[in-house]
């Protein structure tokens, strides 16, 4: 099997716990995914919304010494990827291929230099706010908030400039239409699930998921209880059924797995890096078909990578 994963929050929890990537009691250890073919991981480093000015600037250069650490620590299992090429390369060198991306626009502590600054560190990937309301945009959770600041719409221009990838979860909808009405080219949506299967303001509806079917983007499946159908027993299901409803909705290149693992509460069934396999052979005989099984797990996501990147 193998497995892209366009979103966790690993290295935050290292960061805070004091532990190493290698082994630990997380959701994702580099041990608990050897089984894993080809292994590509979006890396998020987590800003926390109390964090504003320079704080948040010292929070994101503490989060991204523990990554290059880790990186260091484990050079022998993991690549630090920042281009397509690199991604391809660590596959062939039999690596884990390591991608770095920033959840919440408050890193930028309100100015443009530092969205350089990050880019110039190797991200790729911004997720514009979590989920109150920072420099650059209003979070899901801000009832009447606006939508992309002034600063955002200049943040989200100097992205595409730098051919950094805009991630709009955790967007509220104002800001997510915005995002879709100023930009021009491919955007996603890292961990998200389908609205119409799960009535939660962070999910996608219909509508915001054929936009970026037709922008041709993707959009990565989370396993977070919350934003999976009432049945928590079965968290392999509520992903079913978010996955099948997506590609009823012509998705069949653009769904992909964004697990959120280290960064919210799941079922066993799909609480860690080690569950994939079974969640894998589930889809399966569920009546997905193999081909779409292997683009959901990794095509979509390379695809877009090597497009992109």
């Amino acid at each position: 099997m193998r497995l892209f994963d366009l979103h966790c929050d690993t290295i935050t929890e290292c960061y805070l716990r004091g532990c190493g990537l290698k082994n630990n009691d997380l959701s994702i250890s580099l041990e608990k995914g050897k089984y894993i073919k080809n292994w590509c991981q979006v890396f998020a480093l987590w800003m926390k919304n109390e964090y504003r000015c320079q704080a948040a600037c010292d929070y994101f250069d503490g989060l991204y010494n523990c990554f290059l650490q880790e990186i260091d620590k484990n050079k022998n299992m993991v690549s630090f990827c920042t281009t397509s090429d690199d991604i391809k390369k660590a596959i062939e060198n039999n690596k884990i291929a390591a991608i770095l991306s920033v959840e919440g626009g408050a890193a930028t502590a309100g100015k443009i230099e530092r969205l350089r600054y990050m880019y110039d560190c190797g991200v790729r990937l911004m997720t514009l706010t979590w989920n109150g309301q920072c420099e650059v945009a209003c979070g899901s959770d801000i009832e009447g908030g606006q939508g992309i600041t002034p600063f955002g719409f200049e943040v989200i221009r100097e992205m595409e400039n730098l051919n950094m990838i805009i991630d709009v979860s955790h967007l509220n909808d104002i800001g997510f239409y915005e995002v879709a009405e100023n930009t021009t080219k491919p955007f996603i949506a890292t961990h998200s699930n389908s609205r119409t299967i799960k009535n939660h303001y962070r999910n996608l509806t219909d509508d915001q998921f054929k936009i970026i079917r037709d922008r041709k983007g993707i959009v990565g499946l989370n396993f977070y209880d919350a934003f999976l159908p009432d049945n928590r027993e079965n968290g392999c299901d509520g992903a079913f059924r978010n996955l099948y409803h997506f590609l009823e909705l012509g998705g069949e290149d653009v769904v992909a797995i964004g697990a959120d693992f280290d960064g919210a509460t799941m079922c066993d069934d799909l609480s860690g890096i080690d569950k994939m396999g079974a969640l894998y052979e589930h889809f399966l005989r569920m009546g997905i078909s193999e081909s779409n099984v292997k683009k959901v797990f990794f095509d979509n996501s390379m695809e877009f990578f090597a497009r992109v990147l």
